[in-house]
């Protein structure tokens, strides 16, 4: 199998809007990405018109089209790139096509354009992204601040966006470890559970895993406890239960899921 990158060229634009409109590859670009066939048609343009400033990639395996990356500048004086966009269609992961990719990137930025520096900006919950950022040589520096909130209720926002990756990606891996040793999970109002440990919790989503990702409506902090109002992206307007989270030293002591009509 040979990974190779190459500048995006106008015949590529389709594959890129398909791409980067795929439900499990959207939710991980930035909110400012471009997305309808104009805007990425324009980014190919400039990447080809300002190669030294500017680029959008395309990774290909054995020939085929598997995926995407960029570019920009951001500082010349310093010699400073921005590195972005990285997108591996769902069919191709698990072969670290985007390590290899993310190394042919990094020479050709260092190498051919001369950069002294190359940064990226990972979502923390995406620990898929940073494992890989972190095998292509890339070291974190720091962490935005976040806004000011609990750290329970982060722990909340924290957990549902792990589970929302899981629910896109299928991988449940250490999905557990938000939940403490002893942990209890119940669901309240359909014939499921309640699972105890976060061995046992990993073992249930991984063996029946939910088809639709989580959106909270509102969330509180009340007699210990952190609720939430939760529904599904495929009926986003509509409360479909409550989340009661237990908290305990960072991770879910407890945590039940009501389904209410």
């Amino acid at each position: 199998m040979t990974t190779s990158i190459r500048r995006a060229r106008n015949d590529d634009v389709d594959f890129l809007v398909e791409l980067g409109l795929h439900e499990d590859v959207e939710p991980f670009l930035s909110a400012v990405s471009a997305k309808d066939r104009e805007a990425v048609a324009a980014e190919v343009e400039r990447s080809q018109r300002e190669p030294h400033d500017f680029g959008r990639f395309v990774i290909e395996v054995d020939g085929e089209r598997a995926g995407a990356m960029g570019f920009e500048l951001a500082n010349r004086r310093s010699r400073v790139a921005h590195l972005e966009r990285l997108a591996v269609h769902p069919s191709f992961r698990g072969r670290r096509i985007a390590d290899e990719a993310a190394r042919a990137l990094q020479r050709h930025l260092v190498v051919d354009l001369g950069y002294h520096r190359l940064q990226l900006e990972i979502y923390g919950f995406n620990e898929r992204a940073i494992r890989h950022a972190e095998r292509a040589g890339f070291v974190r520096e720091g962490v935005r601040r976040r806004a000011d909130v609990s750290p329970e209720i982060r722990l909340l926002h924290d957990s549902v966006m792990a589970h929302n990756e899981a629910v896109r990606t299928g991988e449940w891996d250490d999905f557990g470890t938000w939940f403490a040793e002893d942990a209890e999970l119940v669901f309240d109002g359909v014939p499921f559970g309640p699972f105890r440990g976060g061995a046992e919790v990993e073992a249930a989503y991984r063996d029946h895993p939910p088809d639709d990702e989580v959106l909270t409506f509102d969330v509180r902090a009340e007699a210990g406890l952190i609720v939430a109002h939760y529904g599904w992206r495929r009926e986003p307007s509509v409360v479909a239960g409550r989340m009661l989270l237990t908290p305990a030293g960072g991770r879910i002591a407890k945590l039940v899921v009501t389904f209410e009509p």
